[in-house]
């Protein structure tokens, strides 16, 4: 663990490759704390800050990908992990193997980037951020990564790109300002649940896959829902969908 001397922002990144993951924000005054579990043989844990370059690592590299048998998330270990939530951070998480609960709300995240391989994620906005996040940037391969109550982020822009696994996008909380996603799907799907009283629109470009457009119409370029111009908060969609889909739900949370 590292106290936080300051408040100066900083970027943070989470690099793990396998077991279970927890982060969520820290109490008192720390910038980090982190806990870790690994088999020496095969890993090698990271926590260092660079004061000078104000960049937070934190993780465990593998020294090798082989595991001997069972469940390869829980044999590989478990890393807990609290930020600050006093400090302004660009966070970025490289998880491979990974089970992952992300308690996100309560800190003061700019910029957030979430790349997965096999991983199982589930990141939560329980809270109102601390900071206005300006951009979330998810990558999914072939994991199944859940981003809830995102709204409460602050959020403003989107961009996902899913491989052959399965995104879910819940823009539940209080959605302070309109939103705009850019969602390449190859052969994997997203789901989206926007609040039945935002207006949503899509601007749909896709082969084999696309969305269910009952409840929109077509104005020129792309499709909007009935609600659009009555709406005080909207929702746009940049779809380009290969062979995976995209699911909308308008569940109030």
């Amino acid at each position: 663990s590292r106290q936080a001397r300051d408040t100066n922002a900083i970027s943070a990144h989470v690099e793990y490759a396998a077991g279970k993951l927890d982060l969520k924000p820290a109490t008192g005054a720390v910038l980090y704390h982190a806990a870790l579990r690994y088999d020496a043989d095969r890993a090698e844990p990271v926590a260092r800050f660079d004061s000078a370059a104000r960049v937070l690592s934190l993780g465990v590299h593998l020294r090798s990908m082989h595991f001997s048998s069972g469940d390869e998330r829980h044999d590989a270990g478990s890393m807990h992990a609290e930020l600050s939530g006093s400090v302004p951070m660009d966070l970025s998480l490289d998880l491979g193997a990974v089970e992952a609960d992300l308690q996100l709300g309560g800190l003061r995240v700019t910029d957030l980037t979430l790349r997965s391989g096999a991983a199982d994620v589930t990141a939560r906005f329980d809270r109102l951020n601390h900071e206005p996040l300006r951009t979330m940037t998810l990558q999914v391969g072939a994991a199944q990564v859940k981003v809830l109550d995102a709204a409460n982020s602050g959020i403003s822009r989107i961009n996902a790109e899913v491989g052959a696994g399965a995104l879910t996008i819940d823009l539940g909380g209080v959605l302070l300002r309109d939103v705009d996603i850019t969602a390449t799907l190859a052969a994997g799907g997203l789901t989206l649940n926007v609040s039945p009283d935002a207006g949503v629109y899509v601007d749909e470009r896709s082969l084999l896959g696309g969305f269910d457009k009952d409840g929109f119409v077509k104005k020129g370029d792309g499709w909007y829902s009935a609600n659009y111009d009555a709406a005080t908060r909207h929702v746009r969609v940049h779809l380009h969908a290969f062979l995976g889909g995209m699911t909308l739900t308008r569940v109030q949370k």
